[in-house]
């Protein structure tokens, strides 16, 4: 049997189900299609990827190759609309089947779903290999968890998927010739490099520190060593596993003991998991305005106050000091993420999705997801029972930046300015 393996969130060889399933075939060959629409920018002005994320999906593919080419193997890369150039490979007749990880948002399971229409004497396998679950452990019927309280209860008998290890050996590649395109290495230096070898190096640094026993203390902070575990990135592009995670979580607690740190640090993978299995539910309202509680907020779009937003330029010292620390590096504290989303929505009154559409194309371990389910969760229109979060700034930032370390670091001393720059009877404001 000839096979496509259509790479996604799985840029790695260790813990690959979808790679176990393949290794049986005749041939096997492996395609990334890097989408032009990550690349336009949407009603907002956002881009869906920006350059440190597509910096970082570089880095990964790189490492793919390099591992995949220790195995006599190939990683074709393909640039365009992914119906367009799976149908172009499919109407060649050269392949019998086409494998790929399980996805959950709405855009990518309507692409697989559209070439599995085009082509029904090709053969189309999906497995879960960016979850700890397994489809059918995840049949709850019509009605989806509404909270992730009930989604949590309703696993608790429920193993999670078992750990697979790298294939031995690989089939070999077809003589096909995809005339793909090639990639440069990115030259600019980062915090964070890609890829499942760079991913699998963090995540056993991590557990050779003690920074677990502490992980709820510690993860509301905004900045510090190991005051996150940091593996969301590698998770966001499959370099990492959550089994994987799970797997050294558990040989910590075997040897430092557990505690209600490290059954925190499984409390988020479950977080992660609740968002997959969620958004594969509900399908496109995840991206809609009135999600999926299916009511409109009070909120519209003042251009102004959402560039003053991604720039940092706010009245608020705390917010622009975490909009500084993301745009710089991609990167961004959870409990900053929450006070930069409920400002947006709750201060500025703007529309939630342009928030979540610069997140998209910002944060380095952006997940679909996450992101939009988080952004509903905050906006009042998703699966939070409270209707909506509203922090209060002062109040943020006296708790977790007490001594101002973080806003002199990422906001400096200068005196905010007014929100807008026109008062009510369109005049410009007067500086303070």
């Amino acid at each position: 049997m000839n096979t496509l393996y259509w790479l996604t969130d799985d840029l790695r060889l260790q813990d690959n189900p979808t790679l176990e399933a393949a290794t049986k075939d005749t041939t096997l060959d492996f395609i990334f299609c890097i989408d032009d629409q990550l690349f336009r920018t949407d009603r907002f002005g956002n881009t869906r990827m920006g350059t440190q994320r597509w910096r970082l999906l570089r880095q990964s593919l790189l490492d793919l190759r390099c591992s995949l080419a220790e195995c006599g193997q190939t990683l074709n890369l393909m640039r365009g609309n992914p119906r367009e150039v799976f149908g172009r490979l499919l109407g060649s007749g050269q392949f019998d089947r086409v494998v790929r990880s399980r996805q959950h948002a709405s855009r990518e399971v309507a692409d697989w779903r559209y070439v599995c229409d085009q082509f029904p004497r090709v053969s189309f396998d999906e497995y879960d290999s960016s979850t700890l679950y397994q489809l059918p452990s995840i049949q709850f019927g019509e009605v989806f968890p509404a909270t992730f309280s009930q989604f949590r209860r309703s696993l608790d008998a429920v193993e999670f998927r078992p750990r697979v290890n790298k294939p031995k050996v690989l089939p070999g590649p077809s003589s096909f010739n995809f005339d793909g395109q090639g990639i440069e290495a990115p030259d600019d230096k980062s915090l964070i490099t890609g890829g499942a070898t760079s991913g699998m190096g963090h995540l056993q640094r991590y557990f050779r520190t003690r920074a677990a026993s502490t992980y709820k203390e510690t993860r509301n902070y905004l900045f510090g060593e190991h005051f996150s575990t940091g593996f969301s990135p590698w998770l966001a592009l499959g370099c990492l596993s959550p089994t994987q995670v799970f797997e050294q979580l558990s040989l910590y607690e075997a040897a430092h003991g557990a505690n209600e740190s490290t059954r925190w640090i499984l409390f988020e993978l479950m977080w992660r998991e609740f968002f997959r299995w969620h958004a594969r539910h509900h399908g496109a309202t995840l991206f809609e305005f009135s999600g999926i509680a299916g009511h409109r907020p009070l909120t519209t779009f003042y251009r102004e106050r959402f560039l003053k937003w991604c720039s940092g330029d706010t009245p608020w010292q705390i917010v622009n000091a975490c909009m500084n620390e993301l745009r710089e590096t991609g990167l961004l504290s959870n409990r900053g993420r929450q006070i930069v989303a409920s400002c947006l929505v709750n201060e500025l009154e703007l529309d939630w999705r342009c928030g979540a559409g610069y997140f998209e194309e910002t944060l380095l371990d952006y997940d679909p997801c996450s992101n939009w389910g988080n952004w509903q969760y905050i906006a009042g229109v998703g699966s939070d029972p409270r209707g909506g979060r509203h922090f209060n700034l002062e109040k943020q930032a006296d708790n977790w930046d007490s001594d101002g370390r973080y806003r002199r670091r990422w906001a400096g001393t200068r005196k905010p300015g007014p929100l807008d720059s026109l008062d009510y009877y369109d005049w410009p404001q007067e500086p303070p």
